[in-house]
């Protein structure tokens, strides 16, 4: 994914807190039922761990995702996530934020600036793949958000103006600023 610095602190795998009543367990089944007590107290103890954490929770489908905190924000509005890109005002630069619909065949939307315009553009799971845009189109599928990122940081992702779909011009950027840093102050580079 990014190379390893021995001066930097590890990433975390999922950001985003574990809800003090989550379980690992299947939902027909009691957290106190026939547990050992020491896998009962390391269940505990690991949810206490996580629940400090300052990244919302993930949608539901999306919990077994791993996504960089350099580039994901987690739950914040189109407009706050807009904003920040604005900000940042480069050509490429990029986040990924929580779906507003929170569907678990959308779960997320990579955002880009490129020419003093937001593109949102949705990204679509199915069958444990994901996949760019509406899907009218045949498109591409990935393994995993982090992939469709890495693809697009090194061929052109081709950007559609929903306002002015019947324009016959095309924009193409690469992903090339993740901009989450902006929005959460956490340096990850």
């Amino acid at each position: 994914m990014f190379p390893l610095h021995k001066s930097l602190p590890p990433r975390p795998g999922i950001p985003g807190p574990v809800p003090q009543q989550a379980s690992c367990l299947p939902p027909n089944i009691p957290s106190s039922a026939s547990l050992p007590h020491k896998l009962h107290s390391a269940i505990a103890e690991h949810r206490g761990s996580l629940v400090g954490s300052s990244r919302p929770p993930l949608p539901a489908a999306a919990a077994s995702v791993v996504l960089d905190p350099q580039w994901y924000v987690g739950k914040v509005t189109r407009g706050q996530a807009e904003g920040c890109l604005k900000l940042v005002d480069k050509d490429g630069a990029y986040l990924v934020r929580d779906s507003t619909r929170q569907q678990a065949n959308q779960p997320f939307t990579l955002m880009v600036f490129y020419q003093d315009k937001v593109y949102n553009i949705q990204i679509r799971q199915q069958n444990q793949q994901f996949q760019l845009g509406t899907g009218l189109k045949a498109q591409e599928f990935f393994p995993s958000v982090s992939d469709i990122i890495s693809h697009y940081s090194q061929s052109p992702l081709v950007l559609i103006d929903a306002k002015n779909r019947s324009s016959s011009q095309q924009n193409q950027c690469l992903l090339s600023d993740p901009a989450a840093y902006y929005m959460t102050g956490q340096n990850w580079s």
